[in-house]
């Protein structure tokens, strides 16, 4: 059995605004296109050959907003407070 190389190349930039609660990311997957790949497999009467060339790049953008990303926290009075204060 005999396997070519494959090999492929991604790159990601990632930048964060108004203190962390959006951000932009943009990623390239496989930029070259060399993740193809040949498979060849040798018997005593059989070669059998498979070649795989799909085109695997990719562009991708992701935006992302986090909502109440601060410690603080809703500090209210819980239900039935009132109700224990009579006890």
């Amino acid at each position: 059995m005999q396997l070519s190389s494959s090999s492929s190349l991604n790159a990601k930039l990632y930048k964060a605004f108004c203190k962390n609660r959006f951000s932009v990311t943009l990623e390239a997957n496989d930029i070259f296109n060399k993740s193809n790949r040949d498979i060849r497999f040798y018997n005593k009467d059989v070669t059998l050959w498979q070649s795989s060339t799909s085109d695997s790049r990719a562009l991708l953008l992701t935006l992302q907003y986090n909502f109440n990303t601060s410690k603080n926290r809703y500090k209210g009075k819980g239900a039935g407070h009132e109700e224990l204060n009579r006890f």
